[in-house]
């Protein structure tokens, strides 16, 4: 794992989080954020598995363990979110949503219904899990293409995506934001950047050896910015700032933390820190369980936050500090608990689930 790439892996979780709570400012963030997690995963991926021979046996080996990283989670945040619903009084059952949810379908579905049934953010993994299938398969039969050509393919469906974006309203919007064929690129770009890399270390000396990685880090920092404020300042590339409008950022991102992995600069140090790379290593569940989270803080944590009174001191407090600018409780406190709760399942379950199945 490059140390860098996981920092940036928590500190988008952490941003996108927030942004579902209510910290609208880090919005662009989220977006920037599900790229970053589609291009690393094909950028990790392609340094990992080069797949120059690929035959049935570890095909099978490969797709079982990714299946194996995803499902499990998958299916106990499912069942805690079912067995709350039912609690709650508000279990209602679609057969063909629960199937397609259940099977990491969903997100194949155009019809906001399903995609985002049940835990809601479980579609990243319906898309993710297509793309892990697809890797091998990409490995061997799109990398080995000359580096031009692939660029060329890459530039047809950036096209493609511009086009269709372009015609489509908000609600055609989100169906192909999730759908995953269309991340699919994501995923491609980032694997393409890890081969590009790998071609040209030796001509790229430069910024792979320069002593002071920390001017590095800041180009690429300022890229990001540059681009939430181009978004910002031209509100019209809303239909492409789902994911292309991230690409250039994200890769730059990738590409200084592969040449100055184990030798970073400040930001580097920061970002390869033990506090973010713990949460690097959860950043996984901090994202999927940010619903049930939810729920613990709507229906447990803020009743009892109010009959004692804290609420109202917060409110008070906060509109006179920040007036109507004010972030609600639920910003600061659904972060903890959701933290807390992705630390207890990753230790408890995914960890010694993925361990027992892959031995398996």
């Amino acid at each position: 794992m490059i140390r860098t790439i996981n920092g940036w892996r928590a500190v988008f979780a952490l941003m996108i989080v927030l942004f579902h709570v209510g910290a609208t400012s880090f919005e662009e963030m989220t977006w920037a954020g599900v790229t970053f997690f589609l291009m690393a995963s094909g950028f990790l991926l392609a340094r990992k598995h080069p797949f120059e021979q690929l035959d049935s046996q570890s095909y099978r080996r490969f797709a079982w363990n990714h299946a194996a990283k995803l499902f499990p989670l998958h299916w106990l945040t499912l069942a805690l979110w079912l067995i709350a619903m039912a609690v709650l009084g508000m279990l209602a059952i679609k057969p063909l949503a629960l199937v397609l949810n259940a099977t990491l379908l969903q997100s194949w579905s155009l019809s906001h219904s399903i995609y985002f049934s049940f835990n809601k953010f479980s579609w990243f993994l319906s898309t993710l899990l297509f793309c892990y299938l697809c890797y091998p398969l990409l490995a061997k039969r799109f990398t080995p293409l000359p580096t031009p050509i692939k660029l060329l393919i890459i530039a047809v469906l950036a096209i493609i995506d511009i086009i269709v974006l372009a015609g489509t309203d908000d609600y055609g919007r989100t169906a192909l934001y999730v759908f995953p064929p269309v991340r699919l690129i994501d995923f491609i770009i980032g694997m393409t950047l890890a081969d590009v890399c790998q071609d040209r270390s030796n001509k790229m000396q430069v910024l792979g050896k320069s002593p002071n990685g920390t001017d590095a880090e800041l180009i690429s920092i300022a890229i990001l910015a540059a681009t939430v404020m181009l978004f910002r300042s031209y509100p019209s590339l809303l239909p492409w700032s789902d994911a292309i409008l991230w690409w250039i950022p994200v890769a730059a991102i990738l590409v200084v933390s592969l040449f100055y992995d184990k030798r970073e600069g400040f930001i580097g140090r920061i970002l390869a820190s033990k506090p973010l790379q713990w949460l690097g290593n959860i950043s996984f569940e901090i994202f999927i369980l940010q619903g049930i989270a939810a729920l613990v803080y709507n229906y447990w944590v803020a009743p009892v936050m109010a009959h004692i009174g804290l609420q109202r001191v917060y409110d008070y407090v906060a509109a006179d500090l920040l007036g109507a600018s004010a972030p609600g409780l639920i910003v600061w406190l659904i972060l903890p608990i959701d933290i807390l709760l992705a630390w207890a399942v990753n230790r408890l379950f995914t960890k010694p689930v993925t361990r027992l199945l892959r031995r398996g």
